[in-house]
């Protein structure tokens, strides 16, 4: 793996155990939506949220608005449910780690993804550079862009680590390399259609894969 400059992070299912909770209330959003599919698994998870989110939902019947209105309530009950959410605590302890500077571009709000963080004793005001979050109205790519430009960084020294068929896109459309985990919301083998930059497939994968970068960005 080549040296980065800057590490650009998706938020749930790579840094936050959100995946049962988001399950909860994508099926508590079925009774409003209910050509929605009911969501057990990770396998579920790709059939729902394939390809970029915006239109993941058009195969079941709903248009822009309907698409726009369940992503706002579903967002929304997230938020209002961080508290209820772990971190993967092994990753952020390698994160606190990583002497990269690290953004996370997420599609969950930014006070959501703080009040995860501070769970966790490695948090400090230090721990990330920014956090890009759904109240900025921008998709993943325009916010990766945006970055990309307060770092001054070419896209070949960035990477971002995600876990959805879409952040794949996203990042292709910027382009930069991106890692994908297979332990979030999309499964390794569904990821793998895609063709990321590399899979990492399980926590300790993805924590010795930070180590690994920590490492080649020393002087």
């Amino acid at each position: 793996m080549k040296p980065y400059r800057v590490l650009f992070l998706d938020f749930d299912g790579v840094i936050s155990d959100s995946m049962n909770i988001c399950m909860e209330e994508i099926n508590r959003l079925r009774k409003q939506f209910p050509t929605i599919p009911e969501v057990k698994t990770q396998e579920d998870m790709a059939s729902v949220y394939s390809v970029e989110l915006r239109h993941s939902l058009y195969p079941f019947g709903l248009n822009d608005e309907q698409t726009r209105g369940f992503f706002d309530q579903h967002s929304k009950a997230m938020s209002q449910r961080a508290t209820e959410v772990e971190p993967f605590r092994r990753v952020v302890q390698a994160l606190a780690f990583c002497g990269l500077p690290k953004v996370i571009i997420t599609s969950s709000y930014s006070e959501a993804v703080y009040a995860i963080l501070r769970k966790c004793e490695e948090f400090d005001d230090g721990f990330v550079q920014g956090v890009y979050g759904r109240e900025q109205h921008k998709t993943k790519t325009e916010k990766i862009r945006h970055a990309l430009g307060l770092f001054r960084a070419d896209t070949t020294e960035a990477l971002y680590v995600g876990d959805l068929a879409s952040d794949v896109l996203y990042c292709r459309d910027v382009p930069i390399d991106i890692a994908c985990v297979g332990y979030g919301y999309h499964p390794a083998n569904y990821l793998k259609k895609f063709s990321p930059t590399c899979i990492l497939e399980t926590v300790e994968d993805f924590v010795v894969f930070l180590q690994s970068l920590s490492s080649k960005s020393q002087p």
